[in-house]
């Protein structure tokens, strides 16, 4: 089912006020928008006395560490009963992968993907958003907001529009990023947690990494695959966001792919500087934005991801 604009801010504002405990939760593989979004609404919620437990169902990135609020983000999780819970940046509830067990009271789904599926009590779902951060900044912002909040949403606004660079960035995402500022957000150091802090040991896997990339100039392909030693290893912590922009950087890169190997799948990031990605990966079985996507790929076998290099090449245009 196709998304649509669905203006139920009044709603949410009043579930906000009358209801006393929530949970808030995200999906697994954690990206800035997902991490900026909970953040930021966990710390508005606290600061309206209201009882907050945030949840992701999978190990936070070190990327993140030093956002004001992080270690209000619990990977594991007691049940407890809430009022309500906030399902942020989520297409669906199975991508909350743990988290979509614990789900209780009123489910207000918050999201900016096109294909979501339209899974809540009260659903603010827009499409033409550049993030969900923006979307819960624009709900938030007839509460009193402090500057921890704002800062993590701005986070995930600049996180998901890659610096202002993506084509989700359009009129109303300037406004958006405007209006946070004028609560004292520092946007150059935002700036420079989200695409200038690697750690050196993080910048040399990436080094190792580029050594083995390929490239099908048929249709201006670029791919290669990230081992299970590195995705598990203490440096990496799934910091592939720096990894994708740096392959994007690649002038003959129209498209990147990024097989990330995991212990039972590859799970496969798609971008790209002009084609639909996520008309690719829902063909594949997965979904996103369309300039990035993603899908699972549950064969590891080498000619599974050979099969699927000819399929995202097929759907580019090009011969296998």
């Amino acid at each position: 089912m196709k998304a649509e604009y669905i203006p139920n801010q009044s709603k949410i504002i009043k579930l906000i006020q009358e209801k006393k405990s929530f949970l808030i939760v995200s999906h697994v593989y954690p990206d800035g928008d997902a991490i900026g979004s909970v953040l930021g609404i966990s710390n508005a919620l606290i600061s309206l006395d209201k009882k907050v437990v945030a949840y992701i169902a999978d190990r936070i990135p070190r990327q993140f560490s030093s956002l004001p609020g992080i270690d209000l983000v619990r990977t594991k999780y007691n049940v407890e009963e809430t009022d309500a819970t906030f399902v942020l940046d989520a297409s669906n509830i199975e991508r909350l992968g743990e988290a979509g067990n614990f789900i209780s009271g009123s489910i207000i789904n918050i999201d900016h993907h096109p294909d979501n599926s339209l899974f809540g009590d009260v659903n603010l779902v827009i499409p033409t958003a550049s993030s969900t951060s923006e979307i819960v900044f624009n709900l938030l912002k007839y509460f009193p907001l402090n500057k921890e909040a704002v800062s993590a949403l701005y986070y995930g606004l600049l996180s998901d529009t890659g610096g202002f660079m993506y084509n989700n960035t359009g009129e109303g995402t300037f406004k958006t990023a405007l209006d946070m500022i004028r609560y004292g957000v520092s946007a150059g150091e935002i700036a420079y947690k989200v695409f200038y802090s690697i750690p050196y040991a993080t910048m040399k896997i990436y080094i190792d990494v580029l050594k083995d990339i390929h490239i099908d100039k048929e249709v201006n392909l670029v791919w290669c695959i990230l081992p299970l030693e590195v995705m598990e290893s203490e440096a990496f912590q799934d910091n592939t966001s720096p990894l994708l922009d740096m392959l994007l950087k690649i002038e003959e890169a129209g498209t990147i792919v990024l097989f990330k190997e995991h212990k039972d799948k590859y799970r496969v990031s798609l971008r790209s500087k002009s084609k639909d990605v996520g008309a690719i990966a829902r063909a594949l079985g997965g979904g996103g934005h369309r300039s990035a996507s993603a899908f699972d790929l549950l064969n590891k076998q080498e000619s599974a991801i050979i099969d699927t290099l000819n399929k995202i090449k097929t759907l580019l245009g090009g011969q296998n």
